[in-house]
């Protein structure tokens, strides 16, 4: 991981801080969040920073929380593994978050770590 990267160091203070509000000020308008395609199941997506907000005010209110840490940093593409409090065994969700400039773009949810880094695997860091 690159140690100047802007948009992943305040990917992580959010993180750290735990900063709802800052989460979403880095999001752009239009932010898409695409959920995992399960066998059966239409694919989750949110299509902008409201949707995505209703999304984690709904976890935060039923007592969801995570301890999100960065994995890699690759282009404008940071993956993260979300870790869940309290942790889910069933779950092995991770995630991209995709910049343009400073604001996330894109929010793709994975099965499991491999595939996430998979994702992000032909891109420099």
């Amino acid at each position: 991981m690159r140690l100047n990267d802007e948009p992943a160091d305040r990917l992580r203070a959010v993180f750290e801080a735990h900063d709802l509000a800052g989460m979403l000020a880095l999001m752009d308008e239009h932010v898409v969040w695409r959920g995992l395609d399960l066998p059966r199941q239409a694919t989750a997506l949110c299509h902008d920073r409201a949707e995505v907000a209703e999304v984690y005010r709904s976890a935060i209110a039923r007592g969801r929380d995570g301890e999100p840490v960065i994995l890699r940093v690759a282009g404008d593409s940071v993956v993260v593994d979300p870790r869940p409090v309290p942790a889910r065994e069933d779950v092995a969700l991770h995630q991209v978050f995709t910049f343009r400039g400073s604001s996330i773009v894109l929010i793709q949810d994975f099965p499991d770590r491999a595939s996430a880094l998979s994702a992000v695997e032909a891109i420099p860091e």
